[in-house]
């Protein structure tokens, strides 16, 4: 899964409703896009689901890549990032890295 993608709110919620992800690092796997404001990180653009954030990929999913432009035509072409859901900015590298340290640390008790 590739973490900058995806959409909903990057700030952590005060509980995590589903279990946390694991973190991988394989530049051989397949990268999957997700909307990084969305309660859940599991379903990619594609549909598939998932339970790693993957750091390290290379590849990245041609069907999210198709789902992205179907959703905001010409997303992959825009040198600018922004969320193909919304149209709205993703957030910075800082709000990613602490989203993903929340989606992968230990589970809320």
């Amino acid at each position: 899964m590739s973490p900058f993608t995806a959409n909903q709110h990057v700030g952590a919620s005060d509980a995590q409703t589903q279990p946390n992800l694991r973190l991988t690092s394989n530049p051989d796997e397949i990268g999957h896009r997700v909307c990084c404001r969305e309660l859940s990180w599991r379903t990619a653009f594609c549909g598939i689901e998932d339970d790693t954030i993957n750091l390290a990929v290379e590849t990245l999913c041609t069907m999210c890549i198709e789902q992205a432009e179907t959703m905001w035509p010409g997303w992959w072409a825009d040198p600018a990032r922004f969320c193909p859901v919304d149209g709205q900015s993703c957030p910075d590298e800082h709000d990613i890295d602490q989203r993903i340290a929340w989606e992968t640390g230990p589970p809320a008790p």
